[in-house]
């Protein structure tokens, strides 16, 4: 039932979507649609088509079977597009990334220590199925194109989201949990979240934060600003609603971030002004939330303490973990198998000794450790965890950078949204590992690739160009007419 309400509700979108341009439709506005609801089926947790089953071993963030996702589809439109429209002319892929992430293959399936290379192979077809996609993306349609039809699929996943958010807890109907994923559970303690399309109130809250750095990047950009401010307010209360309070804080520091460095990007980060007038006002709007309205997700003190323990205990394996082999770690997508496999290494009974909360068989071997960073160390070690903490450093040092170079706001949109991504894989991803789900990774990493690509910052947009691109225009137009003046005004020598 779950998937066959999955297609119905994606053809009613497509139907939607069609039936508002009408008569108008033309070739761009057909590739936003086809973009729109590309988007729109991302919030789906249960859309995918398992081709390989695993054996049932314990997996990491992904499963243990070979699956189909949504993008596999879209590929094969974007591989016509590339050979009938576009003649192959298309741009030369870095050639540093395609060495780093075979490097990363290579040295992952052939790790002595990996105890499971069938999940290890998941994970890698997957990443590099998804590079692939991206790259035909970004060749295939210009930023203003993917801008627009982002807009219409995440608009229409707030809305369903928002939707199914009242359904459940908001009304109490349970039934509501199940209807896009069958599997789907909410939390075993009292906290009461929205599940919506994701399967889970964490996964839900960590893909609603996605969504709300991009409404929150469109209204910055004064694109649909009306209309962003609407879905930046229902994007926030859906994370509220969802109870997460890592989504939360995530989504909260996130906002922080882009208004320093895209708002007052002309300032020093830590200059007067942007401390006075970025970061303080924010920081204070946000204490008087989290006392105030939403206080409710964090007087349980209780719960906070067990939480905190569970995590802090569950960290410690992957100390164990990553003390056993610190420079190439144990694979990809087997941390979890590693350490089943070893539990009786990892010296539980002196720790649970001075606790007073479950086995460790109820809950450190059947979920992934709740720290993306951890959980990265451990499984590709030194040798692989730095070049990524090298990354995201990088891409928080080069923001201005890219954002100086650009000349129209569709692309600062992508590339807001990108920081913002960041931001939430710092906060969040130190206290859950839901930004590693595949699910959720579908639009992270489509930002984030996006907005490196080198050819979207210089497309121009005239109608919609940034606000330093029009005062360079406007002085260079001012300059051609002068010059033209003093031309006419001087008389040519006989």
């Amino acid at each position: 039932m779950d998937r066959a309400l999955i297609f119905v509700t994606l053809g009613f979108a497509s139907l939607f979507f069609f039936a508002r341009e009408g008569s108008r439709l033309s070739r761009e506005r057909l590739s936003e649609i086809i973009i729109a609801i590309y988007t729109f089926s991302l919030c789906f947790a249960r859309l995918f088509l398992p081709i390989i089953r695993g054996d049932g071993e314990p997996c990491g963030t992904f499963t243990t079977s070979m699956a189909i996702w949504p993008f596999y589809a879209l590929s094969i439109w974007l591989i016509w597009i590339v050979a009938r429209e576009k003649q192959w002319r298309i741009r030369r892929p870095n050639i540093w990334l395609v060495l780093i992430f075979t490097g990363y293959a290579a040295y992952t399936m052939l790790n002595p220590y990996n105890l499971a290379r069938r999940s290890s192979l998941v994970e890698v077809f997957y990443l590099l199925s998804f590079a692939v996609f991206i790259y035909l993306f970004a060749n295939s349609f210009s930023v203003k194109t993917v801008v627009r039809g982002i807009y219409m699929g995440l608009a229409f996943t707030v809305i369903l989201h928002m939707l199914l958010a009242i359904m459940y807890p908001v009304l109490g109907m349970e039934s509501a949990i199940k209807l896009f994923d069958s599997e789907a559970a909410t939390r075993s303690d009292d906290r009461v979240g929205a599940v919506g399309t994701m399967g889970h109130p964490n996964i839900l809250g960590t893909y609603a934060s996605y969504y709300f750095i991009f409404f929150c990047a469109c209204f910055i950009t004064a694109y649909r600003r009306r209309e962003s401010a609407v879905f930046s307010v229902l994007s926030f209360l859906i994370i509220v609603i969802s109870a997460s309070r890592s989504a939360l804080l995530a989504a909260v520091v996130a906002l922080v971030a882009i208004v320093v460095f895209y708002v007052y990007r002309r300032y020093k980060l830590l200059s007067f002004q942007s401390i006075l007038k970025g970061i303080v006002p924010l920081g204070i709007f946000i204490a008087l939330l989290l006392q105030g309205p939403l206080n409710f997700l964090f007087n349980d003190v209780e719960n906070l303490d067990e939480m905190t323990m569970s995590r802090l205990l569950h960290y410690y394996c992957g100390y164990e973990i990553f003390m056993d082999h610190p420079l190439v770690g144990v694979g990809v997508n087997t941390h979890l198998v590693y350490l089943v496999e070893n539990g009786s290494a990892v010296m539980f009974e002196q720790v649970f000794d001075m606790t007073d909360i479950w086995q460790p068989e109820e809950f450190m071997f059947t979920n992934p450790i709740h720290n993306i960073w951890i959980i990265l160390i451990d499984e590709l070690g030194l040798i692989g965890f730095l070049p990524v903490l090298g990354f995201v450093i990088w891409y928080i040092a080069t923001f201005k950078r890219r954002t100086r170079s650009s000349r129209n706001r569709y692309y600062n949109v992508i590339n807001i949204t990108g920081l913002g991504v960041v931001f939430c894989w710092l906060i969040q991803g130190s206290s859950d590992w839901a930004p590693l789900t595949p699910q959720v990774l579908n639009l992270s990493l489509m930002f984030v690739a996006l907005s490196l690509s080198r050819h979207y910052p210089t497309e121009e947009h005239p109608e919609f160009e940034s606000v330093e691109a029009a005062k360079r225009r406007q002085q260079a137009e001012i300059e051609e007419e002068q010059e033209e003046e003093e031309q006419t005004a001087t008389p040519e020598p006989a």
